[in-house]
């Protein structure tokens, strides 16, 4: 900054900001060092296929123009691929997108968003965004959800439901009756988040056309190993498609993530490959953590929800331990109404799985 000028303005910055705004926490960047085991972001460990950085190295020369409006030609892959309409399909920068741009559509300030927890915590952060409320519901003890609760809680200012399945960090898988249940019972809107689709075929976007107020999230972030491109999708009907497009940017994905995920979408083999793998990986994992005494909940997914309770140690404790041998999981202990024994960890690598499992040895 130049330091020859100084402003006669008396400006209180303060009385600017937005007052529920103030209320979130500052964000802060937390190093992850290139040679660190990293098993806290639920990332498929796999590398995206070679077509999908060809197609990378392809589109790089076009990066001067702007990519088509409203994700282009992807919008009809992820319909074939889903075999859902294309005007059914809304396109995000990541899923977190798509669930603050939810919000934007359905709230006003004080309407209140019930969220079963524990649960993605982006549901609850994009809640106090756009000014609403978040309203918790706890989940029953096994993590499945309580439908009586969730019903109990609905109030006129019941707008949207949250809910995560295979459920995000507990990693179990609801019962397609119960969630029909709920689209039964509940007026407001109802989204299910199908983040980890690929690793349990287990959906409910058949359902679009029955249900006027369901929406579908998926994402390409972890079955297709394309986290960092950052893409997200909505599967709903179309007049909920409408509105989110109206509200989103104009160019909601870049020309790099639109060529990407093509190209991964047509490479389903390879998908399919590295999910085989993630797969054969859980059981071992299953097994050697089990034997160390800890809880390892049922998953869906390509993650564990793992408890330490009868080890007599906190999660906590034990996460920070993993960490200074630069093995990196998710600490959940005393999070979203937890006791704190729980942490998360994703499934990686034979290779980082067994570093992970040596480094907890160590500790145990």
């Amino acid at each position: 900054m130049n330091g020859n000028y100084a402003s006669t303005l008396n400006i209180n910055l303060d009385s600017l900001f937005n007052e529920h705004i103030k209320t979130l926490t500052s964000k802060k960047a937390i190093a992850r060092g290139d040679n660190a085991i990293r098993l806290d972001k639920g990332e498929l460990p796999y590398p995206p296929s070679l077509k999908v950085v060809q197609a990378i190295a392809e589109t790089a020369h076009q990066i001067n123009r702007y990519p088509n409006v409203l994700g282009g030609s992807l919008r009809a892959a992820l319909a074939e691929y889903t075999g859902a309409k294309p005007e059914q399909i809304v396109i995000g920068n990541g899923s977190d997108d798509l669930i603050e741009l939810i919000l934007k559509i359905f709230l006003k300030p004080g309407d209140e968003v019930l969220l079963p927890r524990p649960t993605f915590f982006v549901y609850g952060f994009a809640t106090r965004v756009v000014n609403g409320i978040p309203i918790k519901v706890d989940r029953k003890k096994d993590f499945s959800l309580d439908l009586d609760a969730i019903v109990h809680r609905v109030t006129p200012k019941t707008k949207v439901i949250f809910l995560a399945n295979p459920n995000n960090p507990t990693a179990n898988l609801e019962p397609r009756k119960n969630l029909i249940e709920i689209l039964e019972k509940l007026d407001c809107i109802v989204v299910i988040d199908e983040c980890y689709y690929e690793f349990c075929r287990e959906t409910v976007a058949d359902l679009v056309d029955i249900y006027p107020n369901l929406i579908v999230l998926r994402s390409l972030s972890k079955s297709f190993g394309l986290a960092g491109i950052r893409v997200g999708y909505a599967i709903t009907n179309p007049k909920i498609a409408d509105y989110l497009y109206r509200i989103a940017q104009l160019f909601p994905v870049n020309k790099v993530a639109i060529a990407a995920s093509r190209a991964a979408l047509k490479d389903r083999e390879y998908i399919q490959d590295n999910i085989k793998q993630i797969q054969q990986s859980k059981q071992q994992l299953i097994t050697a953590l089990e034997e160390l005494g800890l809880v390892v909940y049922p998953s869906a997914t390509n993650f564990f929800f793992i408890g330490t309770k009868p080890l007599g140690i906190t999660s906590g404790e034990l996460v920070q331990s993993l960490q200074e041998k630069n093995v990196l999981v998710a600490d959940f202990g005393g999070k979203q109404g937890l006791e704190p024994y729980y942490f998360r960890t994703a499934i990686g690598t034979p290779e980082e799985n067994q570093l992970f499992l040596e480094a907890l040895s160590s500790k145990l």
